[in-house]
Order: structure tokens, then sequence, then C-alpha cells
């Protein structure tokens, strides 16, 4: 079983994060994805209901199938819920979800919870919030054009990909996401400067989840 690694540093609790970080919408594909070798991280990503109940519910039987294979589960956004959870290995959090965790203290209590957090960028404004609060990983998106979320900003391309790597502390793995749809786009990804690729189409779309998996980790080393 793989071991949870957590590098402390004085900028901040950074993590040693696999190649690619799947992010998926379903306990049923963390649990396909779970058990696909080359897989380190999983993040979960609820978006089709806000009951607290039913959010504590998904996350716990995510982290129990993540625990069994020694998968690391992140959980967007439901802080205080991966918190109750207990057992997860860490939270992203968006801007806005940032700027309300950080109102209720969350942040405080994301780290007394020994729980990793990563955060999304879109410009230089928020790289510098994001560089503010020490976070685990920073993520930078949308790099290319792409149909999985909607965002409200333009694709960022693989020069702000360069800056931000020159930019971030070399102990943050820099995580790049949107439009990597296969292991050709990755490679380029990683040519930049990217740490990890965030995926989604690229392992939920394709008819062998293994073989991609397999290629994505090649083309992000």
């Amino acid at each position: 079983m793989q071991s949870y690694r957590r590098a402390q540093t004085s900028q901040s609790e950074a993590v040693t994060l696999g190649r690619i970080l799947p992010i998926v919408e379903t306990v049923e594909w963390i649990e396909k994805l779970a058990s696909t070798s080359g897989v380190e991280d999983i993040q979960l990503r609820i978006k089709d209901t806000s009951d607290y109940a039913t959010v504590l519910d998904r996350i716990k039987s995510a982290q129990s199938i993540c625990q069994r294979s020694g998968v690391r589960l992140w959980i967007n956004d439901h802080w205080k819920a991966a918190i109750e959870a207990g057992g997860c290995f860490g939270i992203h959090l968006g801007q806005e979800d940032l700027a309300s965790c950080v109102d209720f203290g969350g942040l405080d209590e994301i780290r007394a919870a020994g729980l990793a957090f990563g955060v999304s960028t879109h410009s230089y404004s928020e790289l510098a919030v994001a560089l503010g609060v020490r976070p685990s990983y920073i993520s930078l998106g949308p790099v290319f054009p792409t149909s999985s979320k909607d965002v409200k900003f333009y694709p960022q391309g693989l020069e702000t990909v360069r800056q931000w790597k020159s930019l971030i502390p070399p102990e943050i793995p820099l995580v790049a996401i949107g439009g990597i749809g296969d292991a050709n786009v990755a490679k380029v990804v990683r040519g930049a400067g990217a740490d990890c690729a965030a995926v989604i189409g690229a392992v939920t779309k394709v008819d062998d989840v293994a073989a991609a998996v397999t290629d994505l980790n090649e083309a992000m080393c």
C-alpha cells in the first residue's frame, strides 16, 4: 500500500503528488480509478447536490475505497464534510470557496485536521492570494479550452504555465488543468513545467482506462 507523503517546508505543507490527478464526480468512478495501477491521487468533485448529509456519505464511501487502495483522496470544496468524514488526504479550494473558507476560519481547521489543501488560480492576483495562504499545491487553468467545466477565464496557454512555474516556490507542486485530453497534450504541459496534470475526460471518456492512465503517467515523466 502506498504511503501518504507530506513534506514539511518553511513555505507550506507541500505534498508529493502523483503525475496525474483524475477528477471525478461519483463514488463509482472513485472505485474504478482507485483500483487502476498508476493512480496515486483522485479528486472527488460533488456538484449535483449541496445536501450536507448526502455529501458526507459520499465522501465517507470514497475515503473507505481510497484507504483500502492506498490512494490519496482530495475533496473539492466541501472542506467541512471532508474534516468530519476523517481520513481524507486533502481539500481543493477554488478562489471563491477559499475566501469563504478563510472567513469562517476554515484554513485553521483544515490544518488542525492534518489535511493538505490545494488552490485554484487563473490570474496573477489569484496566484498572489494562493501563495499568501501557503497551499500544498497550486493549480492553473484552464490551460487549453475545455468542455468539462464552465469556466469564466480564457485559456491560459503554455507560456502562463512557464511563468507560474517560475513564480511558485519549487517545493509547491504546480498542477495544470483544462483541456488535457490525452497523453500527447499532457507531454506538452509537462514540458512547460507542470508537475502534475489534472484530468477528467482523458480517463473518464476512454475505452481503456488502465491504458490511458499508463500513457498519461509516462507523458508526465
